[in-house]
């Protein structure tokens, strides 16, 4: 809980003081908080199609996320864009603690969203809907909980 007020407070200072433009970046990195936090890094590799990947670690599981995401403007804006994906993971699910079970997480993810590019500053800050559906076992409660809230950093 430290760390969170303190990471927080020290994004809102960066946010106040910098002076950065942000609009358009290439390459983002930055956390996800929510269901699957974790880090996550977003590269564009043409003006309206990226590639993230998010990696989730927690007591329980551990789990790398890639997606293909198209992104556009919202018509008449030029700092909040819509999102949408498509992708697969792959981890691990540690579960019945007494019996030491572990079981593969192979699935497919989709993405849905919104991205916000805070003006004069390299941040970006995103709300998702991430549903996956896994292969390999029944663990499928992301239909439900998949939402999450991304602060990222633009490198450039």
């Amino acid at each position: 809980m430290r760390f969170k007020k303190l990471f927080f407070t020290a994004f809102s200072i960066t946010v106040l003081t910098s002076t950065l433009n942000a609009q358009n970046y290439n390459t983002s990195l930055g956390v996800r908080l929510g269901y699957d936090s974790g880090l996550t890094l977003k590269y564009f590799f043409a003006p309206e199609n990226a590639a993230e990947f998010i990696l989730s670690v927690s007591p329980r599981y551990f789990q790398l996320t890639g997606m293909y995401e198209y992104q556009q403007f919202v018509p008449g804006s030029s700092d909040l864009s819509w999102i949408v994906g498509v992708g697969a993971h792959l981890g691990a699910i540690h579960y019945e603690k007494e019996k030491y079970k572990t079981d593969l997480l192979l699935g497919v993810d989709l993405m849905a969203g919104l991205e916000y590019s805070i003006a004069r500053t390299p941040y970006t800050v995103g709300l998702d809907w991430k549903p996956s559906f896994n292969f390999t076992n029944s663990y499928n409660d992301y239909w439900l909980n998949g939402f999450a809230l991304s602060l990222r950093y633009t490198l450039y």
